[in-house]
């Protein structure tokens, strides 16, 4: 009986001896693995299985590159915990390719686990832009490198996961459902495209995390809720200061815009407004750059016989072919003046057909109040960045600053909403309007014959 007795007792203690020893082979198996350990709060759903291709903090690669074999490797050994092993390779990558974002983040992001990281995500168009997806990982990178090279933020490192949403509404929308319920993610600097934005915003608002918006101009965005905050001016003063320019210069001006595009759509908006109160004339054209049969030669004719002497073009952010068309059919004979969108390397390779094409943006390399961050940026990417790069920084540096007021999601958006809350670096101060919008001006640039480019045009502030 007594041998019967001990047992369920031996049985117990051999349980409990197990659970120890799994326990401490656990911990042990994580401070040999850190890739192992989720940093900060336990994810409370995995990423949906659907959305992972196209997610990554460094276990697969989203950007493709020219030297892209070591950067694969090291993804992989980052997918395998095998995180020395990628940082050595990561290393090596960037010492061949120093131009590389996504390549900069993940290094980062390798040398964060350590240091009870604090987790943002930021959303680029890798599947539809991939220049522009570039110069907003640009912005990431330099801003991430920065706040870990200083220390962190209170001594935690920031952590980037990168989403590719291809600037597609529905997939936006379907991001921000899935990081609403990523508990280690406490804020996000997205979405590209306006439309992209419109359609994710809510999703934010409902589910409590902040996004702050770097690139999307179109009314509307920030009015969602009190967890939408964006680091660009209002899309009225690009539009009015663009106003100022052209009625200094023409009487009569057409339009040509994208009614699928929210921003151009907005943009168009406050223009007409703007330019009819100053007394300038709109040409009675109707021109949808998003119509099925849209024919750049006989609208840029109708258009002309109009009397119209400027043309302001308002495309899509993917959707810039029809822009350039109409550029090329041009053939010089009306001023052309643009949006944001127009602000890119693609515009400037169209050559002669766009030499003229002046641009609000909200920020200029080659503008004398822009020069520290500008030549930082410089020197880190080895040439000019665009305004996408900066308002991306700026945007990550926002939060990175807010989180270390209070490292939460509650505490992220109580900081922003703070009326005194001025995020400031070498790139000026962010500070916000009561509707969550920068407040800020923008700036006009101009297309013009440029040696030095690589397309032989870039783009130059003018005085206004």
């Amino acid at each position: 009986m007594s041998n019967k007795k001990e047992i369920p007792i031996l049985i117990g203690a051999l349980l409990v001896t197990l659970g120890i020893v799994g326990a401490g082979g656990w911990f042990l198996f994580n401070r040999m693995n850190p890739a192992a350990v989720t940093p900060g709060p336990a994810t409370t759903v995995p990423m949906p299985r659907e959305l992972q291709a196209n997610a990554s903090a460094g276990e697969r690669v989203l950007v493709p590159t020219m030297d892209n074999e070591i950067k694969l490797f090291a993804s992989k050994a980052i997918a395998e915990g095998k995180n020395a092993e990628a940082l050595a390779q990561l290393t090596q990558h960037l010492e061949k390719s120093p131009n590389d974002p996504e390549a900069w983040i993940y290094f980062n992001n390798l040398r964060a686990l350590d240091h009870n990281p604090l987790q943002i995500a930021v959303v680029a168009p890798v599947g539809s832009s991939l220049n522009i997806a570039q110069e907003i990982l640009r912005g990431a990178a330099q801003a991430q490198e920065e706040i870990n090279q200083k220390g962190g933020i209170d001594g935690r490192f920031l952590h980037i996961t990168i989403i590719n949403d291809a600037n597609d509404s529905t997939l936006a929308q379907q991001f921000a459902g899935a990081l609403i319920k990523q508990n280690q993610i406490l804020g996000v600097v997205g979405h590209n495209a306006s439309s992209a934005t419109l359609s994710a915003a809510p999703t934010y608002e409902a589910g409590g995390l902040v996004l702050v918006n770097a690139t999307s101009d179109a009314n509307g965005i920030t009015n969602v809720g009190d967890h939408i905050f964006r680091v660009i001016p209002q899309i009225n003063t690009s539009a009015q200061t663009l106003v100022q320019r052209v009625s200094q210069e023409v009487d009569r001006v057409a339009v040509c815009y994208d009614s699928k595009a929210p921003d151009g759509v907005s943009f168009y908006q406050e223009f007409t407004t703007g330019l009819l109160a100053s007394g300038g004339q709109l040409a009675p054209t109707v021109c949808d750059l998003s119509e099925a049969n849209f024919n750049s030669q006989a609208k840029m004719a109708e258009i002309v016989a109009s009397g119209a002497q400027g043309l302001l073009i308002l495309p899509h952010i993917d959707r810039l072919d029809r822009a350039f068309a109409l550029g090329d059919a041009n053939r010089g004979r009306l001023k052309l003046y643009g949006n944001s969108p127009l602000s890119t390397i693609k515009t400037l390779e169209q050559g002669r057909g766009m030499v003229g094409l002046m641009v609000a943006i909200p920020w200029s390399s080659k503008s004398e109040a822009n020069r520290p961050f500008a030549e930082a940026a410089r020197k880190f990417w080895g040439g000019d960045v665009s305004w996408r790069t900066a308002a991306t920084y700026d945007a990550v540096y926002t939060v990175a600053n807010a989180l270390a007021i209070a490292p939460s999601r509650p505490g992220l958006q109580k900081a922003l909403k703070e009326p005194e809350f001025v995020s400031s670096t070498i790139n000026g101060e962010v500070s916000f309007l009561p509707n969550g919008d920068r407040a800020g001006q923008a700036t006009l640039v101009q297309i013009k014959p440029s040696p030095s480019h690589v397309t032989g045009y870039d783009f130059f502030p003018i005085n206004r």
